[in-house]
């Protein structure tokens, strides 16, 4: 069996259901896969209000302990929520699953049976903070009481953010690592005392082992004499009458299993076996491994909830420990063990790069979106793309506000610049340029179609509309079309051809004339000097990197060639086809052409009449609030 659904209302970030037609559902209603599910997205979508939400439904195997508080009750537009619901439904239950919960099951039309958990939250006294709960079976919650049993059976391992890994893992009273030991399989028969003080064998058990150390503590020579000075010179002179007063040392604690545990902790050591304080890093790896261990050798159910298991982690070891996260989840398991359900949160690109597109679920604005097969606009194909090309630079669009998508380094670079310079800063807008490295912009951008619902995050594909003007040599024209030798029927289909996979968030726009460099040059004089500037520095530094005084030289120079240009009446089409000759012939580097032009930026000012037009649409888009 394993968690399938979860429902939330009014708890958090997540509002109420919608009661009639046409009325707006603010509910979460999510579905999970057996194996790794992994919760994306930026800061305060709610990823951790679901986290948290099965954890109060399910309480942890840990002994951290929730507490509900007015905080949690979802604050709308007509104030705050009087009562919040959470429902986890479980489903592929086995027979021996289903023995277990028998009076607790619920059947679906087809005759499935599910588990469902309903845990409800009313506030009583919201001066006192009194919150009253309930966790009930049944999809409404009207089913019996979740006894004991059941309870102790369906609690999740939880392992929270920023973890202390280093003090989970060291001994005490009621630690982590007790509780993890004492759930172990093998250590079932280590609570048997079997020290027997008049025989010869020595104890197996750890009771046992602890019994006879405290016995040799107590029979030990310097303890026995402190004890016998202490009854002697003091205690018996306090006697009165015939009482007698007698003490003896001992270990503090009593011989238990559980004591014994508590008394073990887990440290890393190096090659010489000689213990050394480890970093935060491999202390928290530790601590998954040790929290796995468990979860591995559970018969039912068995759920973890991690949230940014990246905390302390290098991108390596990140992806060591998602490897090893979504081997855990796959059947078949050792020992016919059921796999771990692994439910995520996490801020690390390398984590969500390191994870298959479907396993995926990006949640924006409390709303989720999962990205199985079956719901985004994604083939097949996509996905195998996707799992061979998505690197940590392009899965930094899974926590972004707004995305661009481009085809090349030179876009990349020079784009944030130029919104800047605009007074459309992309950092400000959690903006972010997803460099696609060529023309395959909608692999990328399908994950964010889907059926129903979109996802509200701006996607802006910025494209090369690839026609060359009139007077374009053979050389730099290539295999291209030029746009005077086409009907203008003929240009409207081929611009609406690089937007055909448009829909949703998504929405293509496409440059006015040519490529980048080209548009930006024929816009405007001023773009045009600029341009011209970058490109013979470009030029310049395919020799050698030029200092202050060679670029000095160099943009004076460009500046008497626009000059020139101007005191000659060329037009801005003549001008930008020699500025960009440079770049289309390789004799200049576009993406070293696009890093000058976005440090000549500085001290260029711009108004949006001196950009083309296609691009300030474009980052007033992706700047604004995105139309569904």
């Amino acid at each position: 069996m394993y968690l399938a659904h979860l429902r939330v209302e009014n708890f958090r970030v997540f509002g109420a259901a919608a009661q009639s037609d046409g009325e707006t559902d603010a509910s979460l209603n999510l579905s999970f896969t057996a194996g790794t599910n992994v919760l994306v997205g930026e800061n305060d979508s709610g990823k951790t209000a679901i986290i948290d939400a099965i954890r109060l439904c399910l309480q942890t195997a840990a002994t951290d302990y929730y507490r509900v508080s007015q905080d949690d009750f979802h604050l709308g537009k007509n104030g705050r929520a009087e009562t919040f619901t959470i429902v986890c439904g479980f489903t592929a239950l086995s027979t021996e699953e289903q023995a277990v919960f028998l009076e607790l099951l619920t059947h679906g039309r087809g005759g499935a049976a599910w588990l469902c958990v309903t845990f409800k939250a009313q506030r009583m006294d919201p001066v006192r903070n009194r919150v009253s709960v309930t966790t009930r079976t049944g999809p409404d919650g009207n089913g019996p009481a979740l006894d004991g049993a059941a309870r102790e059976l369906l609690r999740a391992t939880y392992l929270r953010p920023l973890r202390d890994a280093e003090a989970e893992l060291r001994s005490g009273r009621g630690s982590r690592l007790s509780q993890i030991l004492a759930g172990y399989p093998a250590m079932k028969d280590q609570g048997v005392d079997d020290y027997d003080p008049e025989g010869d064998d020595p104890p197996s058990t750890l009771v046992g082992i602890l019994r006879r150390a405290e016995h040799d503590i107590r029979c030990n020579d310097a303890v026995s004499e402190v004890s016998q000075d202490i009854n002697s010179a003091y205690l018996r002179r306090f006697a009165i009458g015939a009482d007698v007063l007698r003490a003896e040392i001992s270990v503090a604690t009593d011989a238990t299993l559980a004591r014994a545990l508590e008394r073990l902790e887990l440290n890393l050591f190096a090659e010489s076996d000689e213990w050394t304080r480890r970093g935060l890093g491999y202390n928290n790896a530790l601590f998954m491994a040790a929290e796995l261990l468990l979860l591995g050798k559970s018969e039912l159910a068995p759920l973890l909830l991690i949230e940014e298991p990246e905390a302390h982690l290098h991108p390596q070891l990140q992806a060591r420990i998602m490897a090893l996260l979504r081997d855990k989840a796959q059947w078949p398991q050792d020992d016919g063990r059921a796999p771990v359900q692994v439910i995520l949160t996490t801020h690390s690109p390398n984590l969500a790069s390191s994870t298959p597109v479907e396993c995926l679920t990006l949640v924006a604005r409390g709303r989720p979106f999962p990205l199985r097969s079956d719901i985004t606009r994604l083939t097949g194909q996509d996905y195998a793309f996707l799992t061979r090309f998505l690197d940590v630079t392009k899965a930094n669009m899974f926590f972004a506000r707004g995305l661009a998508m481009v085809e090349g380094d030179a876009e990349a670079i020079f784009l944030p610049a130029l919104a800047d310079a605009l007074g459309m800063p992309f950092h400000e807008h959690g903006v972010s340029v997803v460099n696609v490295g060529h023309v395959g912009l909608f692999r990328y951008s399908r994950v964010f179609q889907r059926s129903g619902e979109q996802i509200p995050v701006p996607v802006a594909c910025i494209r090369d509309r690839d026609l060359v003007p009139v007077g374009t040599s053979e050389e730099m024209r290539g295999k291209l079309k030029c746009w005077g030798e086409m009907a203008e029927q003929e240009i409207v289909s081929h611009v609406a051809g690089l937007a055909r996979d448009d829909g949703g968030p998504v929405k293509t726009f496409v440059s006015n004339w040519w490529t980048l460099e080209y548009d930006l040059a024929v816009t405007s004089w001023t773009m045009a000097r600029l341009m011209h500037r970058a490109v013979r520095l470009a030029s310049v530094a395919k020799e050698s990197w030029p200092d202050a005084a060679k670029i000095g030289e160099v943009t004076a120079r460009a500046d008497e060639d626009v000059d020139e240009w101007e005191s000659q009446k060329l037009t801005l089409e003549q001008a930008a086809l020699t500025i960009y000759r440079p770049l289309r012939l390789n004799y200049a580097s576009k993406s070293i052409a696009a890093q000058f032009a976005a440090q000549l930026l500085d001290s260029t000012p711009l108004t949006e009449s001196d950009v083309p037009s296609y691009l300030v649409d474009a980052f007033k888009y992706l700047c604004g609030e995105v139309t569904p």
